[in-house]
C-alpha cells in the first residue's frame, strides 16, 4: 500500500510503499479514505509530543475514516498510521457514520470536538446557563468550540482574538460578544472588566496561554465572585505565564488542562460514542460548521508544513 511514512523523528512525511498492516487479536482492518492533519500528527512526528511511535519506519496518522471490511462506514482511532491506504483499528475505537456526512468532513470533525466540546464538558462540566469565554476563538478549535458552548445551553459566549473581521464572523456561529486582542492591556483589562460584571464567566476554555491569560487572570482576580474554570488547551501566545500564587488563594478560580492524558483513554472513548454520531449529523445538516481544504495524500510532503486557511483544516484523501 501507499502511506505517508517517517524513517525517523523531526522529519517530514514521503509517500511511498509501505506493508499492509496485518491484524492481530481483536483488531481490524480499515481502508481509510480520508485522514486530516493535526497538530497532534505534527507535534509527533517532530517527536515534540508525549505520545511517542513504537518503531520506525511508521506510517503517520494518528485517526481518520474510511471503509471497514465488512462495508461499514467509519470513524476511527488507529493502532497504526492513518494516513494510509490500509490501517489497523480497535472494534471499540470505530464510530459508525451516517450516510449523508462525506469521509473528509468525518476525518476532520473529531479532533476539533476533542478540542472544544470535549474539554468543556469533560474538564470543564459544562451546564445550561453558564457563561463561557473562549479565548483565542478565531482557530479550528475556537470556532468549534464557540459552536460547541451554544449547543450545550450556555447563556452567554464570549470570543477573544486578534482578527477582528474573523471575530464579527463568529457572531453567526453563536458568539453573543467578541473581544479584539489587538488593542492596549488596560483597554482590553477594562474591556474584559465591564463583561464581567454584566456576565460573570463560568469556563474559559484557552487556546492562547501565554500573555492574554496573565491579564485575563487579573481581571478575574479583580471580580470573581464564583468558582470559575479555566481550561487551557493550546498555547499559541506562549507556553509559559506570570502566575502569582495569590490569584489563586484569594478567588476561586480552578486552573485545568485538556487534553490526551487529562482526557483519559476510556473517556475519549465514551465520549465519541455517546456524542459524536448526534455531532455527526448536525454536521451533516448544516447545523454545526468546520471549514476543511482537502489534497491528495500523495502531497503530503508539499502540504505538510503549509498552513491552512486560518480556522480550517487540511485533510488527505487516500
Amino acid at each position: 500500500m501507499k502511506a505517508a511514512v517517517i524513517h525517523a523523528m523531526g522529519t517530514i512525511p514521503a509517500y511511498e510503499t509501505f506493508p499492509d498492516p496485518v491484524p492481530g487479536a481483536d483488531e481490524l482492518i480499515i481502508t481509510v479514505k480520508a485522514a486530516a492533519l493535526k497538530q497532534l500528527d505534527k507535534s509527533r512526528v517532530s517527536g515534540k509530543h508525549y505520545t511517542k511511535f513504537e518503531t520506525l519506519p511508521a506510517a503517520v496518522g494518528v485517526d481518520g475514516a474510511g471503509v471497514l471490511e465488512d462495508g461499514t462506514r467509519v470513524y476511527a482511532i488507529g493502532e497504526t498510521g492513518m494516513m494510509a491506504g490500509k490501517a489497523l483499528v480497535r472494534k471499540e475505537a470505530c464510530i459508525p457514520l451516517p450516510d449523508e456526512i462525506s469521509f473528509e468532513m468525518a476525518a476532520a470533525l473529531p479532533n476539533a470536538l476533542l478540542g472544544s466540546d470535549a474539554a468543556l464538558l469533560c474538564r470543564g462540566g459544562i451546564q445550561a446557563g453558564h457563561t463561557v469565554w473562549v479565548n483565542g476563538a478565531t482557530g479550528v478549535s475556537g470556532k468549534m468550540a464557540v459552536q460547541a458552548a451554544k449547543l450545550r445551553g450556555a447563556a452567554r459566549v464570549i470570543a477573544t482574538g486578534r482578527d477582528p473581521v474573523k471575530l464579527e464572523a463568529l457572531k453567526a456561529l453563536g458568539a453573543d460578544e467578541v473581544v479584539c486582542l489587538q488593542q492596549s492591556d488596560e483597554a482590553l483589562m477594562a474591556e474584559l472588566s465591564a463583561l464581567q460584571a454584566a456576565n460573570p464567566v463560568d469556563i474559559v476554555i484557552d487556546y492562547l496561554w501565554g500573555r492574554p491569560m496573565e491579564l485575563l487572570l487579573q481581571v478575574l482576580k479583580q471580580a470573581v465572585q464564583k468558582t470559575v474554570k479555566i481550561v487551557t488547551v493550546g498555547e499559541m501566545a506562549g507556553a509559559s505565564i506570570n502566575l502569582p500564587s495569590g490569584i489563586l488563594r484569594s478567588k476561586k478560580i480552578e486552573l485545568l488542562g485538556s487534553g490526551f492524558g487529562s482526557i483519559s483513554k476510556a473517556e475519549i472513548y465514551t465520549y465519541f460514542h455517546k456524542e459524536l454520531p448526534g455531532l455527526y449529523r448536525l454536521a451533516a445538516d448544516g447545523q454545526l460548521r468546520f471549514d476543511i481544504e482537502t489534497a491528495s495524500l500523495q502531497d503530503v510532503s508539499r502540504v505538510w508544513e503549509q498552513e491552512a486557511a486560518a480556522g480550517s483544516r487540511w485533510v488527505f484523501l487516500t
